[in-house]
């Protein structure tokens, strides 16, 4: 598996320790500027307090390659 589909539920992510993550989701999140102490703590990193247009290219490839889109990402409310 590289990258789960998270079939239109960001939600998946929470329910999931760093070290569950593959690589690849490693890597994708990293380039939305998480580290696996921030993530197993939910200490979220600035990227997720941004628009989707705020994004950097590096950072919207990330959130894409996780099952992202613009109205998923700016909808999507932390718990």
């Amino acid at each position: 598996m590289e990258v789960r589909d998270m079939k239109g539920n960001p939600g998946i992510w929470e329910k999931l320790s760093w070290n569950e993550l593959s690589t690849k989701e490693q890597e994708f999140w990293s380039d939305l500027g998480w580290r696996k102490e921030d993530w197993d703590r939910n200490e979220a990193p600035e990227s997720t307090d941004k628009e989707w247009k705020q994004l950097s290219d590096k950072e919207q490839n990330a959130a894409r390659g996780l099952g992202f889109t613009e109205d998923i990402w700016n909808n999507f409310e932390d718990e």
